[in-house]
């Protein structure tokens, strides 16, 4: 990853951060692609960050960040990642992000597996 192409991509980066709960500043996304533990994947005009993630019987691309032209994402972006994580061994793809994207993405074999709710625990402590 060049730096143009990390400052082109950043602040649409930091749009799609503000919306996954704060698990990650953009500082620790673009060490987690340095590293090599998260790929980014980048359009013209469109960007998505992908981890693959392990378990004892399964292995899966898991789509954690997203942001920039839907068409793009979709017809373009997911492709080349789908056909990455198969080549790498991956069983699935899974995507954590907002309702719409199940709509977006039911014609394209994208079906709920399991439903994540979440409660915040910093005012109760």
């Amino acid at each position: 990853m060049s730096p143009e192409s990390w400052l082109r991509a950043a602040p649409a980066l930091q749009a799609a951060l503000d919306h996954a709960g704060g698990t990650h500043t953009l500082d620790d996304v673009r060490a987690m692609i340095a590293a090599g533990e998260a790929q980014l994947w980048e359009g013209e005009a469109a960007w998505m960050v992908t981890a693959v993630e392990n378990d004892p019987r399964d292995q899966r691309l898991m789509i954690w960040l997203a942001a920039g032209d839907l068409d793009e994402l979709v017809s373009r972006l997911r492709p080349a990642a789908e056909r990455w994580a198969k080549a790498a061994g991956c069983r699935r793809v899974l995507i954590a992000g907002r309702p719409g994207w199940e709509r977006t993405l039911k014609s394209h074999g994208y079906a709920p597996l399991a439903r994540l709710i979440a409660k915040e625990l910093q005012d109760e402590l």
